[in-house]
């Protein structure tokens, strides 16, 4: 379901509606047999043995947490949000006790503008008395707690009442934060800045001068009669991508025989968290040889780099095909892992625990991204210190390296996908590591040196 408000209502009311509503049949024997309700029941129980699931209440929390991220990543307003607009697509309301399930999820996260905001919402829409009395005495209770929550360390008591000033900026503070009347201005003091990974996920923050120097190449590949379509993202790093460099049936293959053994996607340290919401299959590439081996070889021939798969010290890892549904993400990280070391690494530490094929492989010195997908909205790949974006593009693939000629972890290729806002996201990643590179890709001729490409595939601005 790829609007994120009609998931998280159609889910909140299986679980609080129909629950309470399947639970009450079941308990009364006299209207359990009525032929109606019985066939009812069993159609449920075929259902619930079909799905082999039924809507709990962290399937409720993941959807809201779906929403709040969405929210926090892309600046979406109160209003939207509640009166179920995404993206300019339109679903029904929240009910109140939605949006009271939304508002206790965000005060548990410790989103205080989103949590404050749900509560002056849930006041605005009434019109009884009594319930504006229990909505304002509630919006003031935890604009109080936010407030001093975030107190500053110096005017906690134990230093306050040592000190004359001190003491009276504390009562100021606390005098402040108690409230019985709460304006927007502030709630809106609650309000976070965007970090840089999420002004890039909002759009493009490069000035017209910085994208004039960007270009568009026919690059010359291994094949003679084949050029690449290459866009430059960016020169130093440079960040590439190359379009129609897979077809619509290779597609079907991966997405379809990745469907078969998805899992929840983890982090570089194996960690299922918030920090990766994906789910995440790995096909090795003997169990799909004519497949892999066409695509692994069209990579080849476009970066000139080893990728074929090796049983010992391989130059690749699996293939990792991920989907990302609505709300999904991976917070801003490197691609090259802790556990992998550097090729010149050869310890027990590094090398004796791992699968033959995974020893002796380096780090991963570049990432190649193919994008299965289009998606509504959202969903593009940020690199925060490059200011620079990657927007979904089905068919097409990124490619950057995650090592300096040096040898070291180019940390300017931090990256982030952003929240999918609307439908999902698939990519394939393909990881190409150190071994098997060493004369494809030379060290420069100092430690500083950056990767050298022809004139003709450089911006002017560097000529």
């Amino acid at each position: 379901m790829k609007h994120p408000i009609r998931a998280f209502y159609i889910t909140h009311r299986i679980y609080n509606e129909w629950s309470t509503v399947i639970e009450a049949l079941k308990s009364n024997s006299t209207i359990a047999d009525q032929p109606c309700v019985a066939d009812f029941l069993r159609t449920y129980n075929s259902m619930l043995t079909r799905l082999g699931f039924w809507p709990t209440f962290e399937d409720i929390a993941g959807l809201a947490d779906n929403i709040l991220r969405l929210w926090g990543v892309y600046g979406l307003k109160t209003k939207d949000i509640v009166n179920g607009r995404v993206a300019s697509v339109e679903t029904r309301s929240l009910k109140n006790s939605e949006v009271e399930t939304i508002a206790q999820l965000a005060k548990s996260v410790k989103m205080d503008y989103q949590h404050l905001a749900l509560l002056e919402e849930l006041l605005n829409r009434t019109d009884d008395e009594s319930e504006k009395i229990y909505y304002r005495k509630k919006l003031s209770k935890e604009y109080y707690l936010a407030k001093t929550r975030k107190m500053p360390a110096a005017m906690y008591p134990s230093l306050a009442y040592t000190d004359f000033k001190k003491f009276r900026e504390y009562n100021d503070f606390l005098k402040d934060a108690n409230k019985e009347i709460i304006y927007q201005s502030d709630i809106d003091s609650f309000i976070i800045p965007p970090t840089l990974y999420e002004e890039l996920c909002r759009g493009p923050i490069k000035t017209k001068k910085e994208e004039s120097t960007l270009r568009c190449y026919l690059r010359e590949t291994a094949v003679p009669f084949y050029m690449a379509k290459e866009e430059v993202i960016h020169y130093e790093p440079r960040l590439s991508v190359f379009h129609d460099v897979i077809s619509d049936d290779d597609i079907r293959y991966l997405k379809r025989e990745a469907t078969k053994k998805m899992s929840q996607g983890t982090t570089g340290d194996g960690f299922v968290s918030r920090i990766r919401i994906s789910q995440v299959s790995w096909l090795p590439d003997q169990a799909h040889p004519k497949l892999t081996k066409r695509l692994a070889r069209r990579i080849a021939n476009i970066v000139s780099l080893d990728t074929t798969f090796k049983s010992r010290a391989s130059p690749v890892e699996y293939w990792q095909v991920a989907s990302y549904s609505t709300g999904g993400h991976y917070a801003v990280h490197v691609d090259p892992l802790k556990s992998d070391g550097f090729l010149w690494n050869k310890t027990d530490e590094y090398q004796g625990q791992k699968a033959e094929w995974r020893q002796n492989q380096g780090q991963r010195i570049a990432t190649w991204m193919f994008y299965l997908s289009d998606v509504d909205a959202g969903g593009a790949t940020a690199f925060p210190h490059l200011k620079s974006r990657i927007s979904v593009v089905k068919g097409a693939a990124a490619f950057w390296y995650n090592l300096l000629p040096n040898g070291s972890v180019d940390r300017r290729t931090e990256h982030g996908g952003c929240p999918v806002i609307l439908g999902s996201k698939w990519v394939s990643n393909k990881w190409i590591h150190e071994s098997g590179q060493q004369l494809k890709r030379l060290c420069g001729k100092t430690y500083d040196s950056e990767d050298i490409y022809p004139d003709k595939y450089m911006s002017p601005r560097t000529l």
